[in-house]
């Protein structure tokens, strides 16, 4: 019997042997049992180095030696992934790379012709929450290809894909979303709940800054959005019976409730690019939600 393609079959995982790049690995792995080729890499950061000799108090400090043991410490570390993709029966092409971050990591996307980044995030607490890490947001606001963020290994699924709640709003990025959601079902059997939020805390605040009906203007907005979110499942040539949720609330907030609520192993967001009144009630949500889930979410970015 034939059997389907991976969903990805080019992946990229940054590691650096914390916890994050685990849980980022034990994604990747469970993709690749379909096929798909893994990259690793660790990076090099040689700047940092270099601007420690310039800045200096020593007469003289020669960069080589700190260089050389980041090298053999990334080897380390590139071999341990190395050998858990063996345990795995999945073979992986490793490679040091010498570059500032977000740069190596977008130079290894196009030198390996990468269809998906997986990146571990760190597990922030309490306000450290708000702030995603330097390098997350830099290959969050560049790739021109998926970027899925992971960042703790128990919520990796078995089946990373089982379950997918998809981010549905009016722009081009949330169609291209539902496009890589219809992909995965076709691909992987994954089931979508396509999730449409309307932000009734500034729904709210603004009605009564501007003399609406609050009430009026929140019973026409889930309207409006269920409409959007139907016309965004037949563009993706999905099934009209496709699982809705209108969610309520802090829009990142609510869709991450949701998701939990339904068993999702994965959100689906748009990066950005919404289009005419609802951004001023929606704002940055697939940032929001990154910073914030638990689950992996899969970031795609907007049409080229």
């Amino acid at each position: 019997m034939a059997t389907s393609p991976p969903p990805f079959s080019s992946l990229l995982v940054p590691y650096d042997g914390s916890d994050p790049s685990r849980a980022a690995l034990k994604f990747a792995l469970a993709i690749a049992a379909g096929g798909a080729k893994v990259t690793l890499i660790n990076i090099v950061d040689e700047t940092t180095v270099m601007a420690q000799s310039v800045s200096s108090s020593m007469v003289a400090f020669d960069p080589t030696p700190l260089m050389e043991a980041l090298d053999t410490q990334g080897a380390v570390v590139l071999d341990d992934a190395a050998a858990e993709c063996r345990a795995a029966n999945v073979t992986a092409t490793k490679e040091l790379v010498h570059e500032q971050p977000v740069a190596g990591i977008l130079a290894a996307i196009k030198k390996h012709a990468i269809d998906l980044v997986i990146m571990g995030t760190h597990a922030r607490k309490g306000v450290a929450r708000t702030f995603l890490g330097s390098t997350t947001e830099g290959v969050l606001r560049s790739s021109r290809i998926p970027v899925l963020t992971v960042r703790t290994v128990d919520r990796v699924a078995s089946a990373p894909f089982a379950t997918a709640l998809v981010a549905v709003d009016d722009s081009e990025t949330a169609d291209v979303a539902v496009a890589v959601a219809a992909m995965l079902a076709r691909t992987a059997g994954t089931q979508i709940i396509a999730a449409h939020a309307v932000d009734t805390e500034t729904l709210y605040e603004n009605s009564l800054a501007y003399g609406f009906d609050p009430t009026q203007l929140a019973d026409d907005m889930r309207a409006e959005g269920s409409a959007i979110v139907q016309r965004s499942l037949q563009r993706a040539s999905l099934a009209p019976d496709t699982p809705v949720a209108i969610v309520e609330g802090h829009p990142a907030d609510a869709l991450i409730k949701e998701a939990d609520a339904r068993h999702a192993t994965v959100i689906v967001a748009g990066s950005h690019g919404r289009r005419g009144l609802r951004r001023f009630f929606l704002g940055s949500v697939a940032e929001s939600i990154v910073r914030n889930s638990d689950i992996p979410v899969l970031v795609v970015p907007a049409p080229a």
